[in-house]
Protein backbone atom coordinates (compact mmCIF):
# COMPACT_ATOMS: atom_id res chain seq x y z
CA UNK A 1 0.00 0.00 0.00
CA UNK A 2 2.48 2.13 0.95
CA UNK A 3 4.48 1.76 -2.75
CA UNK A 4 1.11 2.62 -4.04
CA UNK A 5 0.40 5.63 -2.24
CA UNK A 6 4.49 6.54 -3.34
CA UNK A 7 3.74 5.84 -6.74
CA UNK A 8 0.51 8.23 -7.42
CA UNK A 9 2.03 11.06 -5.35
CA UNK A 10 4.87 11.16 -7.24
CA UNK A 11 3.80 10.92 -10.84
CA UNK A 12 7.01 12.70 -12.66
CA UNK A 13 8.50 9.20 -12.35
CA UNK A 14 6.00 6.86 -13.61
CA UNK A 15 7.89 7.58 -17.34
CA UNK A 16 10.92 6.57 -14.94
CA UNK A 17 9.30 3.21 -14.50
CA UNK A 18 8.22 3.23 -18.34
CA UNK A 19 12.39 3.79 -18.90
CA UNK A 20 13.43 1.14 -16.59
CA UNK A 21 10.81 -1.92 -17.32
CA UNK A 22 12.03 -1.04 -21.25
CA UNK A 23 15.33 -1.30 -20.70
CA UNK A 24 14.50 -4.10 -18.35
CA UNK A 25 12.99 -6.18 -20.97
CA UNK A 26 15.73 -4.96 -23.66
CA UNK A 27 19.01 -6.04 -21.38
CA UNK A 28 17.80 -8.64 -19.51
CA UNK A 29 17.01 -11.93 -19.95
CA UNK A 30 12.60 -13.19 -19.74
CA UNK A 31 13.92 -15.75 -17.26
CA UNK A 32 13.44 -12.90 -14.89
CA UNK A 33 9.51 -12.94 -15.34
CA UNK A 34 8.21 -11.70 -12.54
CA UNK A 35 11.59 -10.93 -10.26
CA UNK A 36 12.38 -8.25 -13.01
CA UNK A 37 9.20 -6.96 -12.70
CA UNK A 38 9.22 -6.56 -8.57
CA UNK A 39 13.19 -5.05 -9.38
CA UNK A 40 11.24 -2.43 -11.65
CA UNK A 41 9.08 -1.54 -8.86
CA UNK A 42 11.98 -1.80 -6.17
CA UNK A 43 13.67 0.95 -8.26
CA UNK A 44 9.91 3.04 -8.68
CA UNK A 45 9.61 2.74 -4.90
CA UNK A 46 12.62 4.33 -4.40
CA UNK A 47 12.62 6.84 -6.58
CA UNK A 48 9.22 7.89 -5.46
CA UNK A 49 10.18 7.48 -1.98
CA UNK A 50 13.33 9.66 -2.45
CA UNK A 51 11.18 11.92 -4.51
CA UNK A 52 9.30 12.62 -1.16
CA UNK A 53 12.57 13.17 0.73
CA UNK A 54 14.04 15.63 -1.54
CA UNK A 55 10.86 17.66 -1.24
CA UNK A 56 11.34 17.42 2.53
CA UNK A 57 15.19 18.49 2.73
CA UNK A 58 14.40 21.08 0.06
CA UNK A 59 11.61 22.63 1.77
CA UNK A 60 11.65 22.30 5.31
CA UNK A 61 15.21 21.31 6.23
CA UNK A 62 17.08 23.98 3.74
CA UNK A 63 15.39 26.59 4.81
CA UNK A 64 15.85 25.62 8.33
CA UNK A 65 19.69 25.39 8.11
CA UNK A 66 20.03 28.41 5.54
CA UNK A 67 17.67 30.64 6.13
CA UNK A 68 19.10 33.13 3.13
CA UNK A 69 17.89 30.57 0.54
CA UNK A 70 15.53 31.93 -2.51
CA UNK A 71 12.92 29.26 -3.78
CA UNK A 72 15.19 29.18 -6.54
CA UNK A 73 17.77 27.42 -4.69
CA UNK A 74 15.16 25.65 -3.13
CA UNK A 75 13.74 23.76 -6.00
CA UNK A 76 17.33 23.30 -7.55
CA UNK A 77 18.15 21.16 -4.09
CA UNK A 78 14.87 19.33 -4.48
CA UNK A 79 15.74 18.26 -8.19
CA UNK A 80 19.73 17.39 -7.47
CA UNK A 81 18.42 15.52 -4.48
CA UNK A 82 16.56 13.68 -6.54
CA UNK A 83 18.76 13.10 -9.28
CA UNK A 84 20.72 11.74 -7.40
CA UNK A 85 18.70 9.29 -5.73
CA UNK A 86 17.49 8.58 -9.10
CA UNK A 87 20.54 7.67 -10.12
CA UNK A 88 21.65 5.54 -6.86
CA UNK A 89 18.62 3.45 -7.01
CA UNK A 90 18.87 2.74 -10.90
CA UNK A 91 22.64 1.40 -10.55
CA UNK A 92 21.19 -0.54 -7.84
CA UNK A 93 18.55 -2.08 -9.07
CA UNK A 94 19.90 -2.90 -12.09
CA UNK A 95 23.07 -4.26 -10.97
CA UNK A 96 20.94 -6.38 -8.82
CA UNK A 97 18.46 -7.40 -12.02
CA UNK A 98 22.03 -8.71 -13.64
CA UNK A 99 23.45 -10.50 -10.97
CA UNK A 100 19.91 -12.31 -10.77
CA UNK A 101 20.18 -12.96 -14.36
CA UNK A 102 23.73 -14.81 -14.52
CA UNK A 103 22.23 -16.25 -11.15
CA UNK A 104 19.25 -18.13 -13.63
CA UNK A 105 21.62 -18.56 -16.52
CA UNK A 106 24.12 -21.20 -14.32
Amino acid sequence: LLLAVIVLLTWPHLYLIQFYFWLFRRQLPNSLELGGLFIVWAIAGGTGLGFLVSLALGFVLLPWLWPEVDEIGQWFTVAAIYFVNSLIWFELGYRWGQRQAKRLES
